[in-house]
């Protein structure tokens, strides 16, 4: 059967059509369809996703007469109401509405003030969305249509895709310290309208069963991989207290260094713009359901533990911090800031040194994730009832079976205790 509009949303309508295509320039839409996805199983857990494709046929796109097409990429909240509340989609999507909508709205407008010669915008655009807590949508323009294209989640990242989400992520964080240096009180009005909802105490009950059965497959990778050593010893040391507390630590304090995070900084949420013979030239961020307020270095532990191997960190660790870095700097300088007072590179080191283990905590949820086959992945409409489950119970997690596997887990806090950040 062909999807209809309302299958989206029902706030998702005609009307909301129109209005993307006339804020890309053109009159009205004319026709729409829907595309093949192309999302695999397990992508969003959160969300359904759509692709639309939108045509103006009012409208010339250039000299050769096509008309005016536009392809969405759009997340609706799940129809499942089991699924939604199992899952709590609506804090999800309300956190990622705001972020578009007033945090990164007022970012553009902050930047466009001030004419920087490269202005950020590797994020993706959003076209238009809606909360009611029940028919949420966000419409994103599709990247795939610029030739914009994921990298495999289950082989970890090369040093080219690495270093271009480094650079990524502080050209990002840099507009936080800039607008929080040149207007503290439009930046302070941004961060009150987003919030933490993945770590927060309201939460725990939510969350922390789950949270106790990866940090019993952490260990279990440890024991085998690096079992009777000094890992072993600090890993036990590192979870014995309430760990899900720890990362609500983690998340919330801040100081003069924090920033707007992206949040779920992890594969899946990057896509790269390749060269003729495969070599990344650029990067663009999606999706901000976890977008939160604090330390830089929780977007960029959380990164470097879930996205890369233990080889390339310790062949290349620090030129991923210096590439972070300098682009966060050149950001800053291009916004009007001075980089060596705002944010100097003892300061990022020292941030790492307080937050980067916390890279080790949602490392040892994404990459057991990671490695699991399409056919371990849960289906989450088989939620049957109308009311939350335990999480613990759709999300099924087992101990990692290939040494492989335990090896890329347990490497993690390896590459941790060799930093000092364990200590």
């Amino acid at each position: 059967m062909t999807p209809k509009l309302e299958d989206v949303s029902p706030l998702f309508t005609e009307v909301v059509l129109d209005d993307i295509i006339r804020a890309k320039g053109g009159n009205k839409c004319t026709s729409w369809q829907f595309d093949d996805g192309g999302f695999g199983k397990g992508d969003s857990y959160l969300s359904e996703v759509f692709r639309i494709s939108l045509e103006d046929n009012t409208c010339c796109k250039d000299e050769s007469g096509s008309p005016l097409k536009v392809k969405l990429v759009v997340k609706s909240i799940p129809k499942n109401v089991g699924r939604r509340k199992t899952f709590r989609s609506d804090n999800f999507f309300q956190n990622e509405i705001n972020f578009y909508n007033i945090v990164m709205k007022e970012f553009y407008a902050f930047q466009q003030a001030r004419c920087p010669k490269a202005p950020f915008d590797e994020s993706s655009l959003c076209l238009a969305a809606s909360a009611d807590g029940v028919n949420d949508f966000i419409a994103l323009e599709d990247l795939n249509q610029f030739g914009y294209a994921s990298a495999s989640r289950q082989n970890g990242v090369g040093l080219p895709e690495c270093l271009l989400c480094m650079q990524t992520l502080g050209r990002f964080h840099a507009l936080s310290l800039a607008m929080k240096d040149q207007d503290p009180d439009k930046f302070h009005f941004l961060v009150k309208n987003i919030k933490d909802t993945y770590y927060a105490s309201e939460f725990k009950g939510w969350y922390n069963n789950f949270i106790n059965i990866q940090i019993g497959i952490a260990k279990d990778a440890v024991k085998q991989e690096y079992g009777g050593t000094e890992i072993e010893e600090k890993v036990e040391k590192f979870f014995n207290c309430d760990f899900y507390d720890k990362m609500v630590y983690f998340t919330h304090t801040r100081n003069q260094n924090s920033v707007i995070n992206h949040g779920d900084c992890w594969m899946p949420n990057f896509l790269f713009l390749c060269d003729a013979n495969g070599v990344p030239q650029r990067a663009k961020m999606l999706d901000y359901q976890l977008a939160r307020y604090s330390s830089p270095a929780l977007d960029i532990s959380f990164f470097i533990y879930s996205c890369t191997s233990q080889a390339l960190r310790e062949a290349h660790y620090e030129d991923m911090l210096k590439s972070y870095h300098e682009s966060l700097s050149e950001m800053l300088r291009d916004l009007g800031s001075d980089p060596e007072q705002l944010f100097p590179y003892f300061e990022l080191q020292k941030e790492m040194r307080e937050f980067g283990r916390f890279g080790c905590g949602m490392g040892m949820e994404s990459v057991p994730f990671s490695l699991l086959d399409e056919n371990e992945v849960a289906d989450l409409d088989q939620i049957q009832k109308d009311e939350a489950v335990p999480i613990e119970g759709v999300w099924k997690l087992q101990k990692i079976k290939t040494q492989e596997g335990r090896r890329r887990l347990a490497d993690i806090f390896k590459h941790a205790i060799s930093c000092g950040y364990l200590d």
